[in-house]
């Protein structure tokens, strides 16, 4: 019954699969921008706590939802993007004469 549908649906999981990697790369690359603010001094531990659990959950194998696009993984990671960005703006605002 799907065999005229089959390589439809292969080419289909397949173009998911490569924009959930590209996603990902970008989400990776965004977190991986916000290393200065992280390291440096008067940073909060919040700050860092965020940025490196935000690495070891994109990076670890256990995940909260076991699927192929890895949805939870994009969603935490954006969340620890945005508090970061969002620590970051507060202490450049803080910072301003």
């Amino acid at each position: 019954m799907l065999d005229g549908n089959l390589p439809w649906l292969i080419a289909a999981g397949a173009v998911v699969v490569l924009v959930t990697l590209y996603v990902v790369v970008r989400v990776l690359r965004r977190l991986r921008r916000l290393r200065g603010f992280v390291h440096s001094p008067g940073s909060p531990g919040t700050a860092k706590a965020a940025y490196y659990a935000a690495w070891i959950y994109a990076l670890s194998p256990v995940d909260l939802l076991p699927d192929p696009v890895l949805i939870d993984d994009i969603g935490i990671v954006l969340a620890c993007v945005a508090a970061l960005e969002q620590m970051a703006r507060r202490r450049k605002d803080a910072l301003r004469p």
